[in-house]
């Protein structure tokens, strides 16, 4: 049975998606702020709008919350770069400026307004080297299969280059991309007049011309 009010607003009956995804999006904003630990479960069900008992019903528990946190936002991000991906490998004249550029551009374009975003990136680092508990909470699947679609279309542009190479390049790319996102304030305070879109184009030829002289190796 469900317990009375569970994961329900008093002024408004929330179907039970509604209530799951509003205590994943309570998760995102709180943990990244305050991290697991400084974050009770009554401090995400208030943020929820919803009743105390509700984490335990729709999940389980606070780690399980958690958990399914870093599910849904990894699945949202990375879903989005792979339609990217698709798009450029369907279109007409793929390259692999194209390419770097669909995986690059709508991470650092405009990253000063994405403020809201970096907490939850950097949680996301933080879990993934030191983990807060010792069963996986980042699923590296899921992680792994994005990589493994951005070295699958790396090898239809240059067929002639080994996997783990393109895999290396691939490796290389988010370093390149995730760099930035992390550290962006220090570039910015090294180099003042570094315009985004300078940084961009940078990476974007950078980036492809490395890849295409791995190819040619």
């Amino acid at each position: 049975m469900v317990p009375e009010n569970v994961g329900y607003q008093v002024k408004n009956g929330c179907c039970k998606c509604d209530v799951e995804n509003r205590l994943l999006d309570a998760a995102e904003k709180l943990f990244s702020e305050k991290g697991f630990s400084a974050t009770s479960v009554r401090d995400l069900t208030s943020e929820a709008g919803c009743n105390v008992a509700a984490v335990n019903y729709h999940f389980g528990n606070k780690e399980l919350l958690y958990k399914a946190m870093f599910k849904r936002h990894l699945e949202q991000v990375f879903g989005f770069h792979k339609d990217n991906i698709k798009k450029v490998m369907s279109s007409e004249n793929p390259t692999i400026e194209k390419l770097t550029e669909a995986l690059v551009r709508p991470m650092l374009e405009h990253s000063s307004e994405k403020v809201s975003q970096m907490p939850m990136l950097k949680l996301t680092v933080r879990e993934s080297l030191n983990p807060q508990f010792k069963k996986e909470v980042v699923e590296l699947e899921i992680i792994k299969d994005f990589l493994t679609e951005i070295q699958k279309a790396i090898l239809v542009l240059f067929p002639k280059l080994k996997p783990q190479k393109a895999m290396l390049c691939v490796f290389s790319l988010e370093g390149m991309v995730i760099h930035p996102l992390l550290f962006g304030e220090f570039y910015h305070d090294i180099a003042p007049d570094l315009a985004p879109d300078d940084l961009i184009n940078h990476i974007v030829q950078f980036a492809s011309d490395a890849i295409r002289k791995a190819a040619k190796e």
